[in-house]
């Protein structure tokens, strides 16, 4: 016993250590440069004169002026959300890549939730709908295959008959035939 406790103390103290260290990691987010500020902020506009292209990516010359506007706007300390907001009210709210979540650009982002959970809500119903007419269907096929096969019994002795009287008229070999066989039954 004396023997693992030193090696049980050091695994907590690393407990301890790595609990210290993923708190410090997750509370204060990684420092980014100028550069991937830039290029952070420049990846969320699109750029005015080419198509599907960022202002982070475009080689253009309105792209490069619009990273140094953004450059001098981070060095005077606006956040990203202003930055972004001074180019949305010089372009318009076209150059933002993704859509803010006001008005009719809602939609955007509330309508494939909308469409999967009325999916959802649908196939739930299909689905108990069609669980308990099958619950049903095999209830009465169990409680109805008892009559049935006491009504199919007697249905094949009634045909049987007939189907004996009719042969029989036919055939005068075949009522000497069934009529020792039809007195046993009737006897028995």
């Amino acid at each position: 016993m004396r023997r693992w406790r030193p090696l049980f103390l050091a695994l907590i103290v690393l407990a301890i250590l790595g609990a210290i260290w993923s708190y410090v990691m997750i509370t204060t987010p990684p420092q980014q440069t100028l550069d991937q500020k830039v290029q952070d902020v420049g990846s969320q506009l699109k750029c005015p004169v080419c198509q599907s292209e960022s202002v982070a990516d475009s080689p253009s010359l309105i792209a490069q002026q619009m990273r140094a506007v953004i450059r001098q706007q981070l060095q005077s300390g606006k956040s990203e959300q202003q930055i972004i907001d001074y180019f949305a009210a010089r372009y318009g709210q076209s150059i933002v890549w993704e859509p803010q979540w006001q008005g009719f650009s809602m939609l955007a982002y509330l309508a494939p939730i909308g469409l999967l959970l009325g999916g959802g809500i649908l196939l739930f119903f299909v689905l108990r709908d069609w669980s308990a007419s099958s619950t049903d269907t095999s209830l009465s096929k169990s409680t109805g295959e008892r009559k049935s096969e006491e009504d199919e019994e007697s249905d094949l002795a009634n045909y049987r008959r007939q189907l004996e009287a009719e042969l029989a008229a036919d055939d005068p070999l075949f009522a000497l035939y069934t009529q020792p066989q039809t007195q046993q039954t009737e006897a028995g």
